[in-house]
C-alpha cells in the first residue's frame, strides 16, 4: 500500500505501542508467530480503509447491470461465480446478491467477500447495515431485500445463503478459486487498487485476471483504468463505464474508433494543433472525449505509451479542463518513471476538481472519487519526493 499522512502516523502510534525497543528484526520475528498474530492484525486495521455503502456509484452499477449481468443471466441459466475483492463491511456483496437476485441469476448463485481484516469480516458477515449505508437502495427493494434487526436492517436469509466471507491479502499467493473449478464469472475490486502502490496495482490486476473464467468481466471504479492491460483482457466500454472481458480461446479484437473518419479527422493529423480558446466549445469538448476514449480503448489492444501521452495532450489542448484526461495522463507520466511531471499533472488535476471546473465525462461521471485518487497520488509522490 501507499500509505497516506494519516496512515502512516496511526501505524506509527501502534508501532510505539508495540514496543521492541526499536528493533525491527525483533519485531517482524514476532509478528509472525501465534502469540503476534493479534498484534499483526490491530496493525492491518491502522493501514486498512473501509469505507462503503450499498449501491456505490450508481451510474457505474446501472451500466454493469445492462452490459454484464443482464446479458450473462439470459445468455446461460447456470449459477454465477462472483468474487467481492476488498468487500469491506459487506455493502459490496449485498449490492451484488440484490442486483443478481432482481436479474433472476439462479439462487445456487454465490458471491465470495474477502477482505485483508479479520474485524470487518466478522461485520460482513451479518450482512446487515445501519440505514444511512442504505440511503442509495431504491425504496421497493429495501422492502423486498431487508428486513428490521434492531436498529439495522438485515438482508433477508435467502440472499445471505448465497454468500461467503473469507480473509484475504490481494499481495499473497494463492489467490481464492471459484466453487467448483474453472475461475469467477464476474470480480468487483473497486475502490481497493487506489491504495496501491503502481508496481502493487499491476501485480493484483495481473493476478486478479488469472483468476477469471473465460468471458468473465473484471469491474474496476472510474478512478482505476487500466493502462497496461493483461493480453488476456479486452476493454469492454458502455457509455457510462467500462468493464474488462477475460478472451476465450478465439479472441475477437474489439470494435476501436477510427482516428480518420468523420469530424475528427483533424485530429489525427500529425499538424500542430490551433490554440484553443478559453473556455471550449461543446465541439471542442466532443473531441476531447473521443481522443480520451481512444486513449481507454488503445491500452488494450498495444496502442504505444507515446501515443497515448500525444492523445492525453491533444484532449488537454481542446478542453484543459478535462480532469479525468489530466489525472490518466498523471498515471501515464507515473509508469513511464516522469514522477516528477505525474505530479504536476495530478496537482493540476485536482485544483480543476477542487475549483469547480472539472466536468463530468464518459466513464468518469464521478468527480467525489476522481479527487480522492487525484489527492493521493499527490500525497504518495510528494512523500516519495520527500523521502
Amino acid at each position: 500500500m501507499a500509505l497516506s499522512g494519516a496512515q502512516r502516523r496511526r501505524l506509527d502510534a501502534r508501532l510505539d505501542a508495540l514496543g521492541h525497543g526499536g528493533n525491527a528484526t525483533r519485531l517482524v520475528a514476532h509478528l509472525r508467530t501465534p502469540a503476534g498474530a493479534a498484534d499483526l492484525a490491530r496493525l492491518v486495521d491502522a493501514v486498512a480503509v473501509h469505507t462503503s455503502e450499498l449501491f456505490r456509484d450508481e451510474v457505474q452499477l446501472s451500466a454493469f447491470r445492462e452490459h454484464v449481468l443482464s446479458p450473462r443471466v439470459q445468455r446461460s441459466r447456470t449459477p454465477l461465480r462472483v468474487w467481492s475483492a476488498g468487500c469491506a463491511a459487506g455493502e459490496e456483496v449485498a449490492t451484488l446478491l440484490l442486483l443478481m437476485a432482481q436479474e433472476g441469476a439462479d439462487p445456487a448463485s454465490r458471491v465470495l467477500g474477502t477482505d485483508i481484516s479479520e474485524q470487518v469480516l466478522t461485520r460482513a458477515r451479518e450482512l446487515s447495515f445501519p440505514a444511512d449505508a442504505l440511503r442509495r437502495v431504491p425504496e421497493a427493494a429495501r422492502a423486498r431485500y431487508f428486513e428490521p434487526k434492531g436498529r439495522r436492517h438485515a438482508l433477508v436469509a435467502s440472499l445471505r445463503a448465497q454468500a461467503e466471507f473469507r480473509r484475504h491479502n490481494l499481495m499473497e499467493a494463492p489467490y481464492p478459486e471459484a466453487s467448483g473449478g474453472g475461475g469467477f464469472d464476474i470480480i468487483f475490486c473497486r475502490n481497493v487498487l487506489i491504495y496501491f502502490t503502481p508496481d502493487a496495482f499491476q501485480r493484483t490486476v495481473r493476478d486478479l485476471t488469472g483468476r477469471l473464467a473465460p468471458g468473465g468481466v473484471l469491474v474496476l471504479s472510474a478512478a482505476e483504468p487500466l493502462l497496461q492491460v493483461p493480453p488476456e483482457l479486452r476493454l469492454l466500454p458502455s457509455e457510462h463505464a467500462f468493464f474488462y472481458v477475460r478472451e476465450d480461446a478465439t479472441p475477437v479484437e474489439p470494435a476501436r474508433p477510427k482516428r480518420d473518419s468523420g469530424r475528427f479527422a483533424a485530429i489525427a493529423t500529425p499538424k500542430p494543433e490551433p490554440a484553443p480558446p478559453p473556455v471550449p466549445d461543446e465541439a471542442a469538448m466532443a473531441q476531447a472525449d473521443w481522443l480520451f476514449s481512444c486513449v481507454l480503448d488503445g491500452a488494450s489492444t498495444g496502442v504505444p505509451d507515446e501515443q497515448s501521452e500525444r492523445d492525453l495532450r491533444r484532449c488537454l489542448d481542446l478542453d484543459p479542463d478535462h480532469v479525468a484526461a489530466r489525472y490518466l495522463l498523471g498515471l501515464l507520466l507515473e509508469q513511464c518513471g516522469q514522477p516528477g511531471a505525474a505530479l504536476e499533472a495530478y496537482r493540476r488535476a485536482l485544483r480543476a476538481v477542487d475549483s469547480g471546473r472539472a466536468r463530468p465525462v464518459p466513464f468518469f461521471l464521478n468527480p467525489p472519487r476522481l479527487r480522492v485518487a487525484c489527492a493521493r497520488a499527490v500525497e504518495r509522490l510528494e512523500a516519495d519526493a520527500a523521502r
